[in-house]
Protein backbone atom coordinates (compact mmCIF):
# COMPACT_ATOMS: atom_id res chain seq x y z
CA UNK A 1 0.00 0.00 0.00
CA UNK A 2 3.05 2.16 0.83
CA UNK A 3 4.39 1.44 -2.92
CA UNK A 4 1.40 2.60 -4.34
CA UNK A 5 1.21 5.65 -2.23
CA UNK A 6 4.80 6.66 -2.86
CA UNK A 7 4.21 5.84 -6.86
CA UNK A 8 1.09 8.15 -6.77
CA UNK A 9 2.67 10.70 -5.20
CA UNK A 10 5.70 10.61 -7.54
CA UNK A 11 3.42 10.70 -10.77
CA UNK A 12 1.80 13.78 -9.30
CA UNK A 13 4.95 15.09 -8.47
CA UNK A 14 6.24 14.65 -11.72
CA UNK A 15 2.99 16.36 -13.29
CA UNK A 16 3.51 19.15 -11.21
CA UNK A 17 6.52 20.22 -12.85
CA UNK A 18 5.49 19.77 -16.46
CA UNK A 19 3.04 22.49 -14.58
CA UNK A 20 5.73 24.62 -13.43
CA UNK A 21 7.58 24.40 -16.78
CA UNK A 22 4.47 26.06 -18.31
CA UNK A 23 4.14 28.38 -15.71
CA UNK A 24 7.63 29.59 -16.38
CA UNK A 25 6.49 29.81 -20.38
CA UNK A 26 3.79 31.85 -19.54
CA UNK A 27 1.44 29.66 -20.57
CA UNK A 28 -0.74 29.36 -17.40
CA UNK A 29 -2.48 31.83 -15.16
CA UNK A 30 -1.66 32.46 -11.28
CA UNK A 31 -4.21 32.36 -8.93
CA UNK A 32 -3.93 33.87 -5.48
CA UNK A 33 -4.48 31.06 -2.62
CA UNK A 34 -5.92 31.44 0.71
CA UNK A 35 -2.37 32.46 2.27
CA UNK A 36 -1.57 34.90 -0.58
CA UNK A 37 0.91 32.78 -2.09
CA UNK A 38 0.90 32.11 -6.03
CA UNK A 39 -1.37 28.84 -6.72
CA UNK A 40 -2.35 27.24 -10.10
CA UNK A 41 -4.23 25.07 -11.92
CA UNK A 42 -2.18 21.41 -13.11
CA UNK A 43 -1.24 21.45 -16.68
CA UNK A 44 -3.51 18.51 -17.91
CA UNK A 45 -6.99 21.32 -16.02
CA UNK A 46 -8.14 18.22 -13.88
CA UNK A 47 -8.53 20.91 -11.25
CA UNK A 48 -6.01 19.74 -9.38
CA UNK A 49 -4.39 23.06 -6.86
CA UNK A 50 -0.61 23.33 -6.35
CA UNK A 51 1.38 25.87 -4.17
CA UNK A 52 5.11 26.63 -3.85
CA UNK A 53 6.68 28.45 -1.39
CA UNK A 54 10.07 28.89 -0.49
CA UNK A 55 11.69 29.61 3.13
CA UNK A 56 14.92 30.38 4.45
CA UNK A 57 15.95 29.28 7.73
CA UNK A 58 19.18 30.77 9.64
CA UNK A 59 20.60 28.90 12.73
CA UNK A 60 23.80 29.61 14.75
CA UNK A 61 26.29 27.13 14.44
CA UNK A 62 26.93 24.95 18.57
CA UNK A 63 30.26 23.38 19.18
CA UNK A 64 30.02 20.51 20.95
CA UNK A 65 29.63 22.02 24.38
CA UNK A 66 26.83 23.80 22.91
CA UNK A 67 27.95 27.26 22.93
CA UNK A 68 27.57 29.21 19.92
CA UNK A 69 30.72 29.74 17.22
CA UNK A 70 32.09 32.99 17.21
CA UNK A 71 33.69 34.32 13.76
CA UNK A 72 37.28 36.80 14.20
CA UNK A 73 35.08 39.58 15.08
CA UNK A 74 33.30 38.28 17.88
CA UNK A 75 29.75 37.60 15.81
CA UNK A 76 27.97 34.39 16.22
CA UNK A 77 28.46 31.98 13.27
CA UNK A 78 24.65 31.18 11.08
CA UNK A 79 23.86 28.37 8.41
CA UNK A 80 21.14 29.08 6.08
CA UNK A 81 18.75 25.76 5.30
CA UNK A 82 16.92 26.33 2.56
CA UNK A 83 13.55 24.46 2.02
CA UNK A 84 11.08 24.00 -0.94
CA UNK A 85 7.71 23.00 -0.28
CA UNK A 86 4.85 21.95 -2.82
CA UNK A 87 1.68 21.12 -1.84
CA UNK A 88 -0.52 19.74 -4.29
CA UNK A 89 -4.62 18.84 -3.14
CA UNK A 90 -6.21 17.00 -5.59
CA UNK A 91 -10.20 17.84 -6.03
CA UNK A 92 -11.05 14.63 -4.23
CA UNK A 93 -9.97 16.45 -1.33
CA UNK A 94 -5.69 14.54 -0.94
CA UNK A 95 -2.90 16.40 -0.25
CA UNK A 96 0.63 15.61 -1.19
CA UNK A 97 3.68 17.78 0.12
CA UNK A 98 6.93 17.55 -0.75
CA UNK A 99 9.24 19.99 1.02
CA UNK A 100 12.99 19.21 -0.05
CA UNK A 101 15.39 20.84 2.42
CA UNK A 102 18.90 21.88 1.56
CA UNK A 103 21.11 21.91 4.18
CA UNK A 104 24.66 24.45 3.90
CA UNK A 105 27.00 21.58 3.50
CA UNK A 106 25.02 20.76 0.13
CA UNK A 107 23.17 17.92 1.62
CA UNK A 108 19.18 17.62 0.39
CA UNK A 109 16.84 15.51 1.67
CA UNK A 110 13.02 15.27 0.27
CA UNK A 111 10.06 13.82 2.08
CA UNK A 112 7.00 13.48 0.77
CA UNK A 113 3.52 13.14 2.77
CA UNK A 114 0.21 11.91 1.58
CA UNK A 115 -2.89 13.12 3.59
CA UNK A 116 -5.83 11.42 2.59
CA UNK A 117 -9.28 12.93 1.99
CA UNK A 118 -11.71 11.00 4.46
CA UNK A 119 -13.97 8.67 2.64
CA UNK A 120 -17.88 7.14 4.44
CA UNK A 121 -16.97 3.57 5.40
CA UNK A 122 -18.82 1.50 5.36
CA UNK A 123 -21.21 1.53 7.93
CA UNK A 124 -22.05 5.09 7.17
CA UNK A 125 -22.44 4.68 3.18
CA UNK A 126 -26.47 4.33 2.16
CA UNK A 127 -27.41 1.02 1.05
CA UNK A 128 -27.64 0.08 -2.35
CA UNK A 129 -31.28 -0.29 -3.74
CA UNK A 130 -32.27 -3.63 -4.75
CA UNK A 131 -31.67 -4.74 -8.12
CA UNK A 132 -35.32 -5.46 -9.83
CA UNK A 133 -35.71 -9.01 -10.50
CA UNK A 134 -35.46 -10.06 -14.26
CA UNK A 135 -38.18 -10.72 -16.18
CA UNK A 136 -38.97 -14.17 -17.31
CA UNK A 137 -38.22 -14.61 -20.70
CA UNK A 138 -41.13 -16.06 -23.40
CA UNK A 139 -40.79 -19.45 -24.40
CA UNK A 140 -39.55 -20.25 -27.48
CA UNK A 141 -42.18 -22.30 -29.63
CA UNK A 142 -40.74 -25.94 -30.27
CA UNK A 143 -39.22 -26.62 -33.54
CA UNK A 144 -41.17 -28.94 -35.81
CA UNK A 145 -39.21 -32.02 -36.02
CA UNK A 146 -37.33 -32.47 -39.32
CA UNK A 147 -38.16 -35.01 -41.55
CA UNK A 148 -35.75 -37.77 -42.38
CA UNK A 149 -34.35 -37.86 -44.95
CA UNK A 150 -34.20 -40.42 -47.73
CA UNK A 151 -31.72 -43.29 -47.90
CA UNK A 152 -30.21 -42.72 -51.33
CA UNK A 153 -30.54 -45.53 -53.33
CA UNK A 154 -27.41 -47.90 -54.50
CA UNK A 155 -25.46 -47.22 -57.11
CA UNK A 156 -24.72 -49.74 -59.20
CA UNK A 157 -20.98 -50.77 -59.31
CA UNK A 158 -18.68 -49.22 -61.81
CA UNK A 159 -16.26 -51.48 -63.35
CA UNK A 160 -13.01 -51.11 -62.06
CA UNK A 161 -14.31 -50.18 -58.49
CA UNK A 162 -14.22 -53.58 -55.67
Amino acid sequence: MRRVATITAAALLAGTALTAAAQDAGETEDETAEGGQPSEPTINGQGAQVLRETTEEETVVLDENGEPVLDESGNEVTETTTSNTQTVTTPSGNVITRTQTVNPDGTASTDVSLERAETPGAAERPDRPEKPERAERAERPERPEKPEKPEKPERPEAPGRS
